[in-house]
């Protein structure tokens, strides 16, 4: 692939959302970036409150910015005082584009190259992940890497 369209983008934010509805999930939001952080495409459900739409992207954001999932960011804030500072520092270094919350996955294609990231918010941080990788999986990409 090498490279993330429209096309795919609009079909991973549909299968979050059916994912969601399949799981009887609150409204969401959700976020496609390309390589590089932009946005390739968002939506957000019906009901979904407004400040959804910036939390997806700032998760998709984190992980590509960080070169990590967002689960791994909150993981590292929740268990290192020394992590948190570092945290709050690219926030503030970043203009608050960073949510250390699951919810934020690198998209990957079949050889192995990041091509984007999916940020989803509105519902736990752990539901919002879940739909990201059954929606990255259902789609043939691939979820995360190696960290690079």
């Amino acid at each position: 692939m090498g490279q993330l369209t429209l096309a795919v983008a609009n079909e991973l934010i549909a299968t979050i959302f059916d994912e969601a509805g399949r799981r009887d999930l609150p409204p969401l939001a959700a976020a496609v970036l390309d390589a590089g952080g932009h946005l390739q495409a968002m939506q957000r459900q019906d009901g979904v409150s407004f400040l959804r739409a910036e939390i997806c992207q700032a998760k998709a954001w984190g992980a590509l910015a960080l070169g990590t999932e967002t689960r791994d960011l909150a993981e590292r804030f929740a268990g290192d005082p020394l992590q948190q500072g570092f945290m709050q520092a690219l926030n503030a270094m970043s203009d608050g584009r960073i949510v250390p919350l699951p919810g934020g996955v690198r998209l990957r294609d079949p050889s192995g190259l990041v091509i984007g990231a999916v940020g989803v918010a509105g519902a736990p941080s752990d539901q919002d992940e879940a739909c990201a990788l059954a929606a990255i999986e259902r789609l043939g990409l691939f979820a995360g890497g190696n960290g690079d």
